[in-house]
């Protein structure tokens, strides 16, 4: 199949990281917010269930975020170690901006725990995933490494409940086996099993990116991506009322990490994405839309709402509110998040972008559609 010549937008994605974005908020704002009453209620265990679609959905968008521009610099007939090196700067910079947050973490925390400095949360996992993945996925004179990323995928996922939650000889230091594998509190999201997802996430970016050229492949491309969704669910929910005990594991933290989760979560995914582009197609060019705006924005909605949910500003909020005040909390907070967002774009559009000298050709890279 005959690569773009030019880059598409594909709206979906911005609604996708949007969506991503209210689903963070209200698993934070939840867990933080809620009395003990509250988190012994039904309602409050389906925000739990809901609450592990978010950060699977982030690390599959910097996956499809990066395929993007793959798709974009084949086009400029860019080499692969330019690929490479573009993708490693950008992982780079996530990685400083993620300890960046520690420290602001750290020093508004009150200088509480220096170990929380070195955890290995979100935003250190799609840096660290970004620069591995790079040259993993990066094409191969012109050609999408589709197969490979894949078959790099399965590993991850068949390694993931052995590695993942591994310990490590003492005289490794922590803060870098992490992200690899671990314990918590210091291994929150290492990198098995979570670098499967931006590896499928690759492979499915260059699939919606190669049908947005003409709008009947698209929609195609999207519905194949709800109705293999909703197939993989079914599958594993087959599967476990089979014999939900085919793999034994330790722990439901191990489980999580095993290839059971991980199918049945990717599932969920393909009806949110067909969701995403139905709505976008119905209304292409709305006055306003909050999944678009947190799109445009997550990473500055992230790092505020963190800080309001859990930090010392409304400290007063924790583990005090019933799911009916939860709840009303977690609209005022959103509508608070969407003014940060509509100043963040109104005022500041991000650093300005230096011109980078390909071959054949000069010219701006596209910017990345950003994962936060």
């Amino acid at each position: 199949m005959p690569a773009p010549k030019t880059r598409r937008r594909i709206e979906a994605v911005d609604w996708l990281r949007g969506l991503a974005v209210v689903l963070m908020i209200q698993t934070h704002l939840y867990d933080a917010w809620c009395n003990k009453a509250a988190k012994a209620t039904v309602a409050y265990s389906w925000t739990r269930f809901i609450g592990g679609i978010p950060s699977r959905l982030f690390l599959l968008l910097v996956g499809v975020s990066m395929a993007i521009r793959f798709e974009s610099q084949i086009a400029a007939k860019v080499d692969r170690a330019t690929m490479i090196r573009v993708a490693v700067k950008r992982g780079l910079e996530v990685l400083v901006l993620a300890y960046l947050f520690r420290i602001q973490e750290y020093v508004l925390g009150g200088f509480w725990d220096w170990h929380d400095l070195y955890r290995i949360d979100i935003l250190n996992c799609i840096g660290a995933s970004m620069i591995v993945g790079a040259f993993i996925t990066a094409p191969w004179r012109g050609r999408p490494a589709i197969v490979s990323t894949l078959l790099a995928a399965a590993i991850v996922v068949a390694l993931g409940p052995i590695v993942g939650p591994a310990h490590f000889p003492a005289f490794l230091p922590r803060p870098l086996t992490s992200y690899i594998g671990g314990q918590r509190p210091m291994a929150w999201f290492p990198l098995f099993p979570s670098l499967a997802w931006p590896l499928v996430g690759v492979a499915l970016g260059h699939f919606w990116v190669r049908s947005s050229g003409n709008a009947r492949k698209q929609a195609l491309a999207f519905i194949v991506t709800g109705v293999v969704g909703f197939l993989m669910m079914r599958a594993v929910e087959m599967v476990r009322a089979h014999d939900p005990y085919i793999i034994r594991y330790p722990s439901d933290l191990v489980q999580q990490m095993g290839p059971g989760t991980f199918f049945y979560r990717l599932g969920q995914i393909g009806p949110l994405a067909l969701g995403a582009y139905l709505v976008t197609r119905i209304f292409p060019n709305p006055r306003f839309s909050v999944m678009r705006l947190f799109g445009q924005t997550s990473l500055l909605v992230y790092w505020v709402h963190v800080e309001l949910c859990y930090g010392l500003l409304l400290k007063r909020l924790h583990g005090r509110l019933s799911m009916r005040g939860a709840t009303v909390a977690l609209v005022l907070m959103i509508a608070a998040m969407v003014g940060v967002a509509k100043l963040r774009l109104r005022y500041w559009r991000g650093w300005p972008k230096r011109k980078l000298r390909l071959p054949e050709q000069t010219g701006n890279l596209p910017a990345p559609v950003g994962p936060l």
